[in-house]
């Protein structure tokens, strides 16, 4: 039977995903909404009204009235009208318009210039260096630099470039709670980094590996930035990790979820009948989720197999070839000798 939650729950819930928190399956059908619910919003928002800043998906309220819009259906005038009633356009409207105006005043001045010359930085510089934009874009990208290198967040000179100018066009460059959050929307797990945000984002990866998963694979950009962002606001990495383990959790059977309650990864968990799943086929390459491994290393209840009846069933599987490893090739020369043996043709042996 599904949950009855209080008012003040779900209160609680609808500022939670509006704050990117994560929700489980059951809260957020508590509030009317399933599966990664705010990405499905944020895809069909870009859909119907085009252009969705960064900001829709890092403040609270422009975030709470892309939710609304979908939700209630509002066509592309109504949500443009109704976006200029928001606190966040009424404090900011007037800078933005004004910034807008300067852009296009700097992008008329630099149009002319190569983005291919060597010297395209110097000569932007000579034309539009004395324009209100280019020295608002210069100051913002210098402190922007700062705040990305403390977060051990990687970047190429056009990335900087491109995000200050998102920062400087809507008006955010002396937010710095806004920054704090939009940055983490940066972090790539691909990319080399430094400093508190890499490290932090070093354990996770490497918790997830050791349960199973893959942070690129298994997790999307906007659950890496909502941890991140937690994070900054003193949530500690135990909790993301409970966050991991519930995910690796699915699918496992009830003895091996038991196991991970006790604090147990799955790799611990797995790991000697990995080795030798690897050892008897001469093989290295083999991990607790490989297919034919998560068929076969446990019994119809779901208890681990032991080493001895994994190992049975390994040498009865021919589409596994072990009877061409070095094991096979020596216990049935073993036998062969013994064969030999008993009828006296080993030569003395």
């Amino acid at each position: 039977m599904a949950r009855t939650f209080t008012p003040d729950e779900l209160s609680d819930i609808r500022k939670r995903l509006i704050n990117g928190g994560q929700l489980t399956a059951e809260e957020l059908a508590a509030i009317g909404m399933s599966g990664s619910e705010f990405d499905i919003i944020l895809k069909e928002a870009k859909e119907k009204y085009g252009y969705i800043d960064i900001l829709f998906q890092t403040n609270p309220e422009l975030k709470e009235f892309l939710i609304y819009s979908i939700k209630n259906k509002l066509t592309a005038q109504e949500f443009q009208t109704r976006l200029t009633n928001t606190q966040w356009f009424i404090s900011n409207g007037a800078s933005i318009s004004a910034r807008t105006f300067s852009k296009n005043q700097y992008n008329s001045l630099i149009a002319s210039i190569d983005k291919n010359d060597p010297d395209y930085k110097n000569k932007v510089k000579a034309a539009a260096g004395n324009t209100d934009y280019f020295r608002g874009l210069d100051t913002t990208m210098a402190e922007l630099e700062t705040v990305l290198t403390s977060k051990g967040i990687s970047y190429t000179p056009e990335q900087l470039s491109t995000w200050a100018s998102e920062l400087y066009d809507t008006a955010n460059e002396k937010n710095r709670s806004y920054i704090a959050r939009w940055v983490n929307t940066k972090i790539n797990f691909s990319t080399s980094t430094k400093g508190t945000g890499a490290t932090n984002m070093a354990d996770l990866t490497s918790y997830a590996q050791d349960q199973g998963l893959d942070i690129n694979r298994d997790f999307g950009q906007s659950d890496v930035g909502g941890w991140l962002q937690r994070l900054d606001k003193g949530e500690s990495l135990d909790a993301i990790k409970k966050e991991i383990d519930t995910r690796a959790a699915i699918g496992e059977s009830e003895s091996v979820q038991a196991l991970m309650k006790q604090g147990l990864s799955r790799k611990t968990i797995y790991s000697s009948l990995v080795n030798r799943y690897n050892t008897k086929l001469d093989r290295s390459d083999l991990t607790m989720n490989d297919v034919w491994f998560q068929k076969n290393s446990k019994d119809e209840k779901g208890n681990l197999l032991s080493g001895y009846q994994l190992d049975a069933k390994i040498k009865a599987d021919k589409s596994l070839g072990w009877e061409f490893t070095t094991e096979a090739r020596e216990e049935y020369g073993d036998y062969a000798f013994n064969i030999l043996k008993d009828f006296g043709l080993t030569g003395g042996r």
